[in-house]
């Protein structure tokens, strides 16, 4: 019996568990197109505030071959994310020190089957913090570059209860460094890139472990003015290695019949960003998803809010 996953997808740092409908873990949410345009930039040290917020609805369940999957249920989801940056002026090789937290809020729903999983109302997903370096206003190849490295630490401190089908939290650790840069070759034009790589422990009083992935959200980005940006921007992602039981990265082939657990998805769409004479930054996009396979297949609009609070010291 060729079995697949129904996958809770929401959306970055916000882990959602979803137990009763598969018979492999499942990947928790990553950054999926929620950080694009001018992403590798950050306008100084100092304190930042930042508020994401994200809807997603799919439309379609494929399995592991790209197939569509009929009567499975389909996880809406309305995210609002936190998050506090403070950049010192403190410098480690050549770049300035810093660090982030990251809380989450989310809002789940399921439709397409008779039979709905039961939701957990607690909204708070699984806290994210870690250390970073910010390269501000470096040069490669002559052309203007900005880049930043992070390790951020998922912590599962959100909602979990065994007697809902769907949680906000993700109850497992997880370990993701990520890279992330603005390139400028011209002075309108500029590319962004995040780059993630996301080790998972077992889920918690489990012997499942999801295989570790890897993606990237993209956006090739031009300047109307010095205050108005629009965007071709999108993401993707790829599990590089089959979810794991005990150890074993061919469990649920031989147990359950599953062909392959790994999951895939590419977004692409448009985006618009502004910058104030405040300091605020907004963005705005959309995206929709193709070539989704073991998980289901979907719109993503995105509102993204940035505000410095303070100067760096």
């Amino acid at each position: 019996m060729n079995t697949v996953k129904v996958l809770i997808i929401i959306v970055l740092l916000a882990g959602t568990h979803f137990h009763s409908f598969s018979q492999d873990p499942h990947l928790p949410p990553g950054n999926l197109g929620i950080t694009n345009l001018q992403d590798g930039n950050a306008p100084a040290p100092g304190w930042f505030y930042l508020q994401y917020v994200q809807a997603y609805q799919p439309d379609k369940l494929k399995g592991p071959d790209g197939n569509t999957i009929s009567g499975a249920p389909l996880i809406n989801s309305l995210i609002s994310m936190q998050q506090v940056v403070y950049i010192s002026k403190k410098q480690i090789a050549g770049g300035n020190l810093g660090f982030t937290v990251i809380v989450p809020l989310v809002k789940l729903g399921a439709d397409g089957t008779s039979h709905l999983p039961s939701v957990n109302p607690n909204p708070l997903g699984d806290v994210i913090a870690g250390p970073l370096v910010q390269w501000f206003n470096k040069k490669l190849f002559g052309m203007d570059f900005s880049h930043r490295l992070e390790l951020d630490f998922g912590i599962p401190t959100g909602a979990y209860a065994g007697k809902y089908d769907i949680n906000a939290s993700a109850h497992l650790w997880r370990i993701f460094p990520h890279y992330t840069f603005t390139l400028s070759p011209a002075k309108n034009i500029s590319f962004s890139m995040r780059h993630h790589l996301n080790y998972y422990f077992k889920t918690i009083g489990t012997e499942d472990r999801p295989g570790i992935t890897y993606n990237f959200n993209y956006s090739a980005e031009y300047a109307i003015t010095r205050s108005v940006f629009v965007e071709f921007a999108g993401y993707y992602l790829t599990q590089l290695q089959q979810d794991a039981h005990n150890g074993d990265h061919h469990f649920f082939q031989t147990n359950d019949g599953i062909t392959d657990t790994r999951e895939r998805v590419f977004a692409y769409g448009p985006g618009v960003g502004f910058i104030f004479k405040s300091g605020l930054f907004l963005e705005v996009k959309g995206m929709q998803e193709a070539g989704a396979k073991n998980r289901t297949e979907g719109f993503r609009g995105t509102i993204a809010l940035s505000f410095p609070l303070s100067k760096g010291r």
